[in-house]
């Protein structure tokens, strides 16, 4: 039987926020060394 964490949190009084900082990670195509990365 699998267990589920549900979370609510109140609606933010000044709205949503426009951006994410997940959003502004920066995306790379290999390691220092050259190596690729792993695929999903």
């Amino acid at each position: 039987m699998a267990k589920v964490l549900c979370v609510l949190y109140d609606d933010p009084i000044s709205g949503y926020p426009t951006s994410y900082p997940r959003d502004d990670i920066p995306t790379i195509l290999q390691y220092p060394d050259g190596q690729t990365l792993p695929t999903p």
